[in-house]
């Protein structure tokens, strides 16, 4: 048994969320979407104090997942210099991929903006959130396939 460590920064998943809200609002926009509604999809800093729980309650989500696989396993946030982190240790089998961490740390992040962006756009613009939800589910579905992935062993000798 072994230890994967995947680290998420929360000013990453902050940048994805502002882009993603910024680039869907202007496409929005060119479909002539009234400018009220646009504006208020479109996610800035000033916006940081809302969405942060929504982060947070996204990230536990899949913290949760993640132990439905992988019981023992653990997220702590932490500060650093460049910000705050959230770091998931996962303990996985000798046989788990472990070239896998990086997809996986790619996928729980992408997870975290689009669940964020679903529970933005509930009230915003309902439509949206369906497209957001939908986003995270295959993301949610990426990370659980990702998390039951094994390799082969070769030889009985791999098992001892």
């Amino acid at each position: 048994m072994s230890t994967i460590k995947i680290v998420i920064t929360k000013g990453n998943i902050y940048d994805r969320i502002f882009s993603t809200s910024a680039y869907t609002a202007r496409a929005r926009e060119t479909l002539g979407l009234p400018d009220g509604i646009v504006e208020r999809m479109q996610l800035t800093a000033d916006d940081r104090h809302v969405i942060d729980p929504m982060i947070d309650s996204s990230a536990d989500e899949i913290y949760g997942e993640i132990t439905r696989y992988h019981p023992g396993s653990s997220v702590e946030l932490t500060e650093y210099e460049n910000g705050i982190n959230y770091e998931f240790s996962i303990p996985v089998p000798f046989n788990y991929p472990t070239g896998n961490s990086d997809k996986l740390a790619r996928s729980i992040e992408s997870y975290i903006a689009n669940r964020t962006l679903q529970n933005w756009y509930t009230g915003i613009k309902p439509d949206e959130a369906n497209i957001a939800a939908a986003k995270a589910q295959n993301d949610a579905i990426t990370i659980q396939t990702m998390l039951t992935q094994r390799i082969k062993p070769s030889k009985f000798t791999d098992y001892i």
